[in-house]
């Protein structure tokens, strides 16, 4: 048993101390490696103002020459080289043989410029930062951002399902001001890796909201298609979304602070996208570690407690044994190093085993609780191993004492206590056989007495006495 709750006690400490430093790394260094993308975006309140059936919202978005300021900030914070990631929006009618997936309270193509948003991005960090959350492409490929060819975009699978679109099929879109539709080809199909934001899932008022009605487009499609132009109406205005590409969070930090300083658009903020990603990223490793480190000090403290336990049971009723040996001549220091001994064998083979497998399953076993975070032993495991030797210790130096203030007077004290009680009935027996042998002794004494009274020797007596006379010349002769 302290050989079991030894290798259980070490087992546990080393995982969690694993989870602990993993979770120490994830929110020091490897932060302080992320290289962020900062973006400028509205805030709550200012989404909700932004009416999807209201053309003149268009008049809130930020511009192109908003964006052009913040981007002079960057060499002001020391980025030589700033480097964007540009994506631009635009709402697009359904047709006759591409229908979207319906919103909870549609408004008509008039007022809310289409049922779809086309999204075009210029790299593949803008998918990174993308509004709606990350997403796979589970069928075809992903865009091609040097292409010419003005066709190819990405559907979501649901849209996909709702019109029949398999990879290399055909879906046609109209333009939000026009009458102008466009033939667009299915490059890749996409799903979502993140969980929908409130009121852009399921729970869209509006079609055009829901990001399964997203259509991702390369570059191409926007500028062949000629629909960005000079002088724009309605909801033919572009929405830009700029993310600033930062080096490390110390950059991201002081450039957040520049932009406060500016005057930027009343209900605008800055944020990371990739930032707040990473960070939801750990949220099952925060959780496992705030559950290890109570049941790291949980397995301290209850192993310690339970081996103790175990020990006193190893030294109960030993108390004769001690006596006997310092009877025979063995010495406390050399009874209590017997006891360490009967203390330390179990235990360190313990400690060595599941040490050995808490190292070994550490980074598996975290990966699995972790969210697929890798929590390997690292050398801050070996504190673990050093607490739990000092625990052992501790038990050793009880038991080694045990022997050292043992007392050596129960050994005889209950011998003698033992003795009296198995004594005890015969006591009373010879109280009776005393008082049959003082009336025996007192009628005895009644003859001798009347024998002494008629002061006649008898021929018994005379013999008597010559068979002891000659019992004692036999006697002398021997």
């Amino acid at each position: 048993m302290m050989l079991l709750v030894a290798g259980v006690m070490i087992f546990g400490v080393v995982f969690a101390t694993a989870v602990s430093s993993a979770s120490d790394t994830a929110h020091g260094d490897n932060y302080q490696a992320q290289a962020p993308i900062a973006v400028v975006r509205p805030n709550a309140a200012m989404e909700n103002k932004l009416k999807g059936d209201d053309a003149t919202s268009v008049k809130k978005y930020i511009t192109f020459d908003n964006y052009s300021n913040y981007a002079m900030v960057l060499q002001q914070i020391g980025v030589q080289q700033p480097q964007f990631s540009i994506s631009i929006s635009l709402p697009m009618r359904q047709t006759d043989s591409t229908k979207a997936i319906a919103g909870k309270s549609d408004e008509s193509a008039k007022k809310t410029g289409g049922e779809t948003t086309l999204y075009s991005y210029y790299d593949k960090d803008g998918i990174s930062i993308n509004p709606w959350g990350a997403f796979k492409i589970s069928q075809g490929k992903s865009l091609d951002y040097q292409a010419k060819d003005g066709r190819n975009v990405l559907v979501s699978q649901a849209f996909a399902r709702k019109n029949n679109l398999h990879v290399g099929s055909t879906l046609k879109l109209g333009n939000p001001m026009t009458e102008d539709t466009y033939q667009l080809k299915v490059r890749g199909i996409y799903t979502y890796t993140d969980p929908a934001p409130t009121g852009h899932g399921s729970d869209a008022k509006l079609a055009k909201n829901n990001r399964d009605n997203a259509i991702y487009a390369e570059p191409s499609v926007l500028t062949k298609n000629k629909l960005l132009s000079d002088n724009p109406e309605g909801w033919l205005n572009p929405r830009f979304d700029v993310g600033f590409k930062l080096e490390s969070v110390d950059q991201y930090k002081a450039f957040t602070q520049a932009l406060k300083g500016m005057k930027m658009p009343k209900g605008y903020e800055v944020s990371s996208p990739t930032l707040d990603r990473y960070n939801a990223s750990l949220k099952p490793l925060d959780s496992l570690n705030n559950v290890m480190v109570k049941v790291r000090i949980g397995l301290y403290a209850g192993g310690g407690v339970v081996l103790l336990l175990l020990l006193g049971l190893a030294l109960r009723r030993r108390s004769d044994e001690i006596s006997m040996d310092m009877v025979i001549g063995v010495t406390r220091p050399r009874i209590g190093w017997q006891f360490s001994l009967e203390t330390l064998i179990p235990t360190i083979p313990g400690l060595l085993i599941g040490g050995i497998a808490g190292a070994l399953s550490a980074k598996p076993l975290g990966k699995a609780l972790a969210g697929g975070i890798n929590t390997p032993a690292v050398s801050a495991c070996w504190m673990a191993m050093w607490y739990s030797i000092a625990i052992v210790a501790a038990l050793a130096v009880i038991a080694f004492l045990r022997a050292m203030f043992a007392g050596t007077r129960r050994i005889f004290d209950d011998r003698q206590a033992v003795g009296s009680a198995e004594q005890s009935p015969v006591a009373g027996a010879s109280e009776e056989t005393d008082e049959s042998t003082v009336d025996d002794d007192a009628e005895s004494k009644a003859g001798t007495d009347a024998d002494s009274d008629t002061n006649q020797p008898s021929d018994n007596d005379d013999k008597t006495d010559n068979h002891n006379a000659s019992e004692d010349d036999t006697e002398a002769q021997a």
